[in-house]
């Protein structure tokens, strides 16, 4: 180390006792010095501005700021001291920037005082206050030019999104990616007329589910091992009966000692558009969720497809959070979502969660479009093996 660098710190941690001290003269002609040597880092002026805050020079402490941030973009003081400057002149907007940069970067300290984590508490509670007003403002708007968000939840949606309520989620499919296809997270059953039927047949299918789990026999684990793959995205659940399966259709053919044994469930499946897929699909099992079971978030393998849950068993603390949505699954009410948005689901509870899961084609496609990724998609297995993972 120089000694012109020696002498800069020295100066500076004299500059920081003086400024504790109060002695804010004295504290401004060290860290100028320091400044003057040409060896000023992040801290050094994010002091000078401590000293111009206390001395009410709003334009130069901004100033100061500005450069502790050119040297360091991460200094978190000083990220927080630029947003809180910006409050004071009613730019809510850029105040909201920079906490939340703050916030950003705090999320990566480990073992913050709790006195940071006042100080994050303090600014969180900003920028929600912020958004409410940005909303507010923008409301009020639309609203003197005669327009308003009421009557269409896609634009509430978007406004959610705007002022930070929620965040985006793309499809990210892991195997096939088809695209164009509209980014929805939960269905409407609107589109969907056979629900009402299979709905209807929800009492009969969950006394087929209870002799099922009465017997306890064809129950496996929801994600095994290939042969032929490593054992990657298993969620740690590979082999491992708290996520449990009871198959009825299994690599795109009902699976019959199963599927004899639940026969209204077979016929009620039968009057739904399941999505085909010679060797692969239609999937359609008695997913069950033991007690104290987390799915960490992941996605699906196809967006051509969708999957749906026929709740049958469903305890208290049990949900499904598909993107922003999170769903609490209702027995006997289908929920309809593309699984290809990041998801994840939980049994929080002391009892088993059932559902019945199978798969359907997405409505938006054509029939020429519905065969074409079919042709490909079987035409897959004909080159280097069959590899039979698009259940999850």
């Amino acid at each position: 180390m120089s000694p012109e660098v020696r002498d800069a710190r020295s100066l500076s941690i004299q500059a920081m006792e003086a400024l504790r001290r109060g002695d804010t003269l004295a504290a401004r002609e060290l860290f100028e010095r320091v400044i003057a040597s040409g060896t000023a880092d992040a801290d050094t002026w994010f002091g000078l501005s401590r000293v111009h805050q206390s001395q009410e020079a709003t334009a130069q402490e901004s100033a100061a700021l500005d450069k502790a941030l050119e040297l360091n973009a991460r200094h978190l003081p000083a990220l927080i001291r630029k947003g809180d400057l910006y409050i004071q002149g009613d730019d809510r907007r850029a105040a909201t920037v920079y906490y939340r940069a703050a916030i950003r970067v705090a999320s990566t300290v480990q073992g913050l005082s709790s006195e940071w984590r006042a100080e994050l508490a303090r600014i969180e509670g900003l920028c929600q206050q912020n958004a409410h007003a940005y909303e507010e403002h923008l409301l009020a708007e639309l609203s003197q030019r005669g327009l308003g968000s009421a009557g269409s939840e896609r634009f509430g949606r978007a406004m959610d999104l705007l002022v930070g309520r929620r965040q985006i989620y793309h499809q990210q499919p892991r195997a096939f990616h088809f695209p164009e296809l509209p980014e929805i997270e939960i269905f409407d059953h609107a589109q969907f007329p056979w629900v009402r039927a299979l709905e209807n047949a929800a009492p009969l299918i969950r006394k087929e589910l209870e002799a099922v789990l009465a017997s306890g026999s064809g129950i496996e684990p929801y994600l095994q091992k290939e042969s032929n793959r490593p054992a990657f995205n298993n969620y740690g659940l590979l082999n491992d009966l708290s996520w449990g399966a009871y198959h009825l259709f299994k690599q795109g053919e009902p699976l019959l000692p199963n599927a004899t044994r639940c026969p209204n469930t077979m016929q009620a499946l039968a009057q739904v558009p399941l999505f085909r897929i010679k060797g692969r699909t239609p999937t359609a099992l008695f997913s069950l969720l033991r007690p104290g079971t987390h799915i960490p978030p992941h996605h699906g393998y196809l967006n051509t497809r969708l999957i749906c849950h026929l709740p049958l068993i469903v305890p208290p603390q049990c949900a499904l959070r598909i993107g922003n949505e999170t769903h609490t699954w209702r027995e006997g009410k289908l929920v309809i979502f593309d699984d290809t948005i990041e998801h994840e689901a939980w049994n929080r509870s002391s009892q088993l969660r059932a559902v019945l899961l199978f798969d359907i084609w997405r409505p938006e496609l054509t029939d020429i479009e519905r065969c074409l990724v079919t042709e490909t998609l079987e035409s897959i297995d004909r080159f280097g093996g069959v590899r039979r993972e698009w259940t999850q």
